[in-house]
């Protein structure tokens, strides 16, 4: 079977170089922001970035924001398929949760309320968002902690060039799921607006999988309100600023554990943030200066005799509030160099109480406002490019922790252009990752924790074809991370605590290609290999847990008649270690699923579509225990004017 399937995707990968469709040319060299804090096209950078667009997007109306994420090169989100609601773990590259710093609009956000400071991605709709820029390996220098295996940084909606431009989406489809997006903006002379309302309802089906078909479990609902504004005025041709408030909310029902069910299990999160940016802009200089605030809230409460799990009551309530302040600048020194540098400041609390009452009696932690922590950086970047075949970055950045003191992180990142046609590229880089709240201030804490650190080396090649209308590039990857944060309990006195001990060691490789057949049909593919090992004491240890060492997707697009447009793809994700302390065998099956798109245009300004998901009626488990989407399906029209 993998010997089959290794050998179609040899063959896929070998046919890439044609022409590209006119829709798809886009995306090969646009212009992005997240590799270097700079505009730039793709074609002159040495990392390694994929761009979902707006296109990409509504071709995806019927998806949730980590269904698309989840099926691109190097990135396996654990709960993208399960019931909404469920807490998407994102891997990247194997990395562990929290290791990606998710980054909106720019502005770096995590929960300090989690144990591992990770970003909830259900907070975000697709309603509201512009373009997602995705870049792989350690980027620690520019972007800071948590940036270990990468960056996906979430671009909301801009304003419309019109005075007033509005759209809106309304969907329904499996599991009595119900979609809605309103959106309004526009451009007044010097003043721009983005208004965007998303409301979402779901029946939902059951969180924890019955394995003997016959326990009736109910099905677990979701409902979620988001509000987002996005305003900017231009003073003059130099100054100008821009604010956007994001206000999350969602609430559901859900179950207390794998195979098992409960009537009376809840959970609400809630999300607000703020940002706003003065800018100064001259054809040599561009400064920003930033603040924002976030806060979450995020309650569980189950209050019946009902369950079938250990406690029969039991309530948590856990709060975080960030704050990032931020002042940095780029510096044409020539045409051809620049000069990026920045000053950060991050600071961050929490707020916990949790409580559960069982037949052993009540047990209650606390973790009060005091448990907070600040981080100052200071970071440079020059950047050169198009000199002789060469672009090329070099970088620093300093960092100074409350509680654990300094680390310094660095990027070397040249690439070279044999010709038009073919790129080089090596990325040799660090990235930490700050000790969480949870870490340091729980009942299990440390406050002499360092920072996880790691190198990260990276090298690979990108072809192109004549015109540069097809793309294909491979790239592979080498990850060591030492004082790694683990939780660790004496097997003597049985005391657990988070401790820095182990190592560990990653590697693997990405292919992504692209191909037109012809102007209105293209296959777009990616495939993953990620594999590595932890170490503690020179004894190795399998640890990827709940991720594939091997995935592979491929999409295909055909405009079969004007404005009709078919989309199938195609996601296989190989054999995974389960998680720990999860049910079942040690090695979790591999599966597939192919999804299939129709889209029509019905007129200049209204798009119907029908997307139908896991057509196969595959069931398979990311989590053991826990249901993932059989056949599922989603319809629905866009419509903008």
């Amino acid at each position: 079977m993998k010997r089959k399937f290794l050998v179609m995707t040899a063959i896929i990968f070998s046919s890439q170089l044609h022409a590209q469709d006119s829709t798809t040319v886009k995306q090969l060299d646009e212009v992005i922001v997240t590799a270097n804090r700079v505009e730039q096209k793709q074609s002159s950078t040495g990392k390694m970035i994929t761009v979902i667009n707006q296109e990409t997007l509504q071709r995806n109306a019927g998806k949730t924001l980590t269904e698309i994420i989840n099926y691109q090169a190097g990135i396996f989100i654990n709960g993208a398929n399960n019931n909404a609601g469920t807490n998407p773990d994102v891997y990247l590259r194997g990395a562990s949760s929290g290791n990606t710093l998710i980054l909106i609009d720019g502005t770096p956000v995590g929960d300090p309320s989690n144990v591992n400071n990770t970003f909830d991605l259900n907070l975000i709709t697709l309603g509201q968002v512009e373009r997602i820029e995705i870049l792989r390996g350690a980027q620690s220098t520019l972007w800071g902690s948590d940036a270990v295996a990468g960056v996906i940084n979430i671009i909301t909606k801009n304003a419309g060039k019109n005075s007033i431009n509005s759209t809106a989406m309304l969907s329904y489809g499996s599991y009595q799921t119900f979609r809605s997006n309103l959106g309004l903006n526009g451009t007044i002379k010097k003043f721009s607006y983005s208004l965007v309302y998303d409301y979402i309802k779901s029946g939902g089906f059951p969180v924890a999988h019955d394995s003997t078909g016959k326990m009736n479990f109910k099905n677990d609902d979701f409902k979620q309100n988001n509000f987002q504004a996005k305003l900017g005025y231009q003073f003059s041709d130099h100054f100008s600023i821009k604010a956007f408030s994001i206000s999350s909310k969602y609430n559901g029902s859900t179950d207390p554990g794998a195979f098992q069910n409960d009537k009376d299990d809840y959970f609400e999160n809630k999300n607000s943030m703020q940002n706003i940016e003065l800018s100064y802009s001259t054809p040599s200089i561009q400064l920003h200066l930033s603040q924002s605030f976030s806060q979450t809230s995020r309650s569980y409460l189950n209050d019946s005799a009902s369950v079938s799990g250990f406690d029969f009551y039991s309530k948590g309530d856990y709060h975080g509030n960030t704050a990032v302040t931020e002042l940095f600048g780029n510096f044409e020194i020539t045409k051809k160099i620049k000069l990026i540098s920045g000053l950060q400041g991050l600071s961050q609390k929490t707020d916990q109480h949790y409580l559960s009452i069982s037949s052993y009696g009540p047990y209650e932690t606390a973790l009060g406002d005091s448990a907070k922590a600040s981080n100052i950086a200071m970071y440079h970047s020059l950047l050169i490019t198009g000199v002789s075949g060469f672009d090329f970055e070099a970088g620093f950045r300093y960092n100074h922790h409350s509680i654990y003191g300094n680390n310094l992180t660095y990027t070397f990142n040249p690439s070279y252009h044999i010709s038009d046609f073919v790129k080089l590229f090596i990325n040799v880089s660090s990235a930490f990752k700050i000790p969480s709240l949870y870490q340091l201030y729980s009942e299990y804490g440390n406050k002499n924790l360092k920072p996880e650190k790691s190198t990260n080396s990276e090298i690979g090649v990108q072809l192109y074809s004549k015109n540069k209308q097809s793309n294909f590039r491979i790239g592979g990857f080498k990850r060591e991370i030492k004082d790694l944060i683990v939780f660790y309990t004496d097997p003597n006195t049985y005391a657990s605590n988070y401790i820095n001990r182990d190592q560990q060691h990653d590697y693997g490789f990405e292919l992504e290609s692209t191909i037109g057949f012809t102007k209105r049909i293209s296959l777009i593919n990616n495939l993953t290999y990620v594999d590595g090992d932890g170490e503690n004491a020179g004894v190795k240890t399998k640890n990827l847990y709940r991720r594939p060492n091997f995935a592979f997707s491929s999409i295909f697009t055909a405009e079969l008649a004007k404005g009709f447009t078919v989309m199938p793809s195609f996601r296989f994700v190989g054999n995974r270690l389960k998680g720990m302390y999860d049910a079942g065998p040690a090695k979790m099956p591999s599966y597939y699923t192919i999804d299939f798109y129709l889209g029509y245009t019905i007129s200049k300004n209204c798009r119907a579509f029908v997307d139908l998901r896991n057509i196969t009626n595959q069931e398979y488990f990311d989590i053991v225990g826990y249901n993932s989407k059989r056949f599922n399906m989603m319809a629905g029209v866009t419509v903008g004017l």
